[in-house]
């Protein structure tokens, strides 16, 4: 899911000059109630939203707002970690977050994000030190933190005397907002990626809509629409964002991907393993490239000077085989739809004029988890030392 919150007019954002004052606002008062995103209105031509392009936004709130997309907007703290009062071992720190700058056509700002920015669902990491033990960290949403430390003797009667923590990390924690007006969307394959098809591995570039794709879960389908965006260095240059994600050789599993993989920063690949299945029952999800960099084998593709993406569509989301790793199509969410640009969405609209319906969803083909649940399975999977992807056989076996 997409959020937006709205920002507290205390926060100055000057947009010319990117200098924001949060005025030492606590992460409870700095922002409005997180609304679902529903859809997106974008006007204009170019393949990416850019600063100062117009923006609609809808609500599944009911909400409606008309405004300028600003650019890329981090989240966190003012300080890395956070005492809490009473418990001299507990230190919580909240976990960044990313996400995009709105300006509402009325001047009030915005936050859009993939995790909601203000309330006990955002991602934390938790240190307790206690009676000269070893630490013991946690993982995962704030709301969870309280139940986690009951767990741990000698915790809960000090807990008692401080209340509910989660909401003194809120009250408490000082945000800071990080601000790149350069920020932009693109979520999609680099030029040179071999995609399976019914005639074999063939490059992304050479490919048109009606050529035959191999597909995990459908087999042979046509591929309907096929749109790319090229990025130049100084593009690159002043959006790092934007610089694709390599998978080196393996980096997912055994010799998966066979060949590096480039993607954009969005673009989801599959994990399947015992973590994923234990943390959101199933096997399988689908996870953007971004959030797997902490993982040996995956970075950001520095050392490139300019980028073309391909993005490609079938009749539904698919999984499909690119240098051997089993990653998705084009996926017609709001944030996928409108980085392809005004043009190339009307295109996509003539094929699906469902996707104009107010209220409509896509099928995924896998779960897609939000970025704060991918991340921690990517550090589940570091601490234990798990491929990504294993193999089909063991998943099966396992399974059983």
């Amino acid at each position: 899911m997409t959020y937006i919150s709205g920002i507290d007019p205390g926060i100055s954002i000057d947009v010319d000059t990117g200098v924001i004052d949060t005025n030492e606002l606590s992460l409870l008062n700095a922002f409005g109630p997180a609304e679902t995103i529903a859809s997106y209105d974008k006007a204009g031509g170019d393949d990416t939203l850019e600063n100062g392009e117009p923006l609609g936004v809808e609500t599944e709130e009911g909400a409606t707002l008309d405004g300028i997309y600003r650019g890329d907007l981090t989240l966190s703290t003012t300080s890395p970690s956070i005492s809490v009062p009473l418990v001299g071992g507990l230190e919580v720190q909240l976990n960044p977050v990313e996400g995009e700058l709105y300006e509402a056509s009325d001047g009030s700002f915005y936050m859009i994000s993939e995790d909601p920015v203000n309330d006990a669902r955002i991602g934390i990491t938790a240190t307790v030190s206690l009676l000269g033990l070893p630490p013991v960290t946690f993982e995962g949403d704030l709301s969870e933190l309280d139940a986690w430390l009951n767990d741990i003797p000698g915790i809960g009667p000090i807990l008692n005397a401080v209340g509910d923590t989660g909401q003194w990390v809120l009250d408490t924690a000082v945000t800071t907002l990080e601000y790149d007006p350069a920020g932009t969307l693109v979520v999609c394959f680099v030029r040179g990626t071999l995609i399976e098809t019914e005639s074999g591995m063939r490059p992304i570039e050479e490919l048109h809509a009606g050529d035959r794709v191999m597909t995990r879960d459908n087999g042979i389908k046509k591929i309907r629409w096929i749109g790319s965006t090229k990025l130049c260095a100084k593009t690159l240059a002043a959006s790092h964002n934007l610089r694709p994600i390599r998978i080196k050789v393996g980096a997912l599993g055994e010799n998966t991907p066979s060949e590096d993989l480039l993607v954009s920063p969005q673009h989801r690949v599959l994990v399947r393993s015992r973590i994923a299945q234990r943390m959101f029952g199933a096997m399988e999800i689908l996870v953007p490239a971004k959030q797997l960099c902490q993982l040996n084998g995956i970075d950001v593709a520095e050392d490139l000077a300019e980028v073309e993406y391909f993005h490609f569509l079938f009749d539904q989301h698919e999984v499909v085989y690119s240098n051997g790793a089993e990653t998705e199509s084009l996926y017609p969410g709001p944030q996928a739809l409108k980085s392809v640009g005004i043009a190339a969405r009307e295109e996509i609209f003539a094929l699906f004029p469902e996707f104009r319906s107010e209220g409509f969803t896509s099928i995924s083909a896998r779960e897609l988890p939000s970025g704060r649940k991918a991340r921690k399975l990517a550090m589940r999977h570091r601490m234990n030392g798990k491929p990504l992807v294993m193999g089909a056989r063991e998943a099966v076996s396992k399974a059983e």
